[in-house]
């Protein structure tokens, strides 16, 4: 268990466990409510929504879910996934919106940082909406870098790459 210290409170990152499945799933429907929201006010309901229960059971299962904690509430997490030798994919990272814009997402992004350091991962992308600058600042601010697009999920999205050693 590794702990971040905000100016304020005091934070807990841990790894996931199975008991926390619905906590994790309950934060996600909240986290994401607003993602990839168009200009025109248009909302594409992306597989974040659509995710069940059993879903996040599989990826606690197989692979690292690191959670952000106050107390005990789970206010982020996020999802590693290896997908190939030395990369991995970073997905379902949601961090609750009354905890949003204080540099809770940027510590538990450390914390996976340095858990693939561990792994001796090359790697890390993810696939993010485009149409969310907000977003896109907070990515680049973490050292991703957009190699393409796409509008296959009915919005623009971006495959994002991090160079990890």
């Amino acid at each position: 268990m590794m702990t971040a210290v905000s100016r304020k409170n005091k934070y807990t990152c841990r790894q996931g466990k199975l008991v926390d499945a619905e906590e994790i799933h309950i934060l996600m429907q909240q986290a994401f409510a607003d993602y990839a929201k168009k200009d025109d006010g248009e909302k594409v309901i992306n597989s974040a929504l659509r995710e069940e229960l059993e879903a996040v059971k599989a990826d606690l299962n197989r692979n690292t879910v690191l959670v952000l904690s106050d107390g005990d509430q789970i206010i982020a997490s996020l999802r590693l996934e290896e997908i190939s030798e030395k990369r991995y994919l970073l997905k379902r990272f949601a961090v609750s919106p009354d905890y949003q814009n204080q540099g809770l997402g940027t510590m538990l992004f450390q914390q996976a940082v340095d858990k693939l350091k561990n792994l001796d991962a090359h790697y890390l992308q993810l696939y993010s909406s485009l149409e969310d600058k907000k977003l896109i600042s907070f990515y680049r601010g973490l050292g991703f870098n957009c190699l393409e697009t796409d509008h296959s999920k009915g919005y623009e999205r971006g495959l994002w790459v991090k160079t990890i050693k």
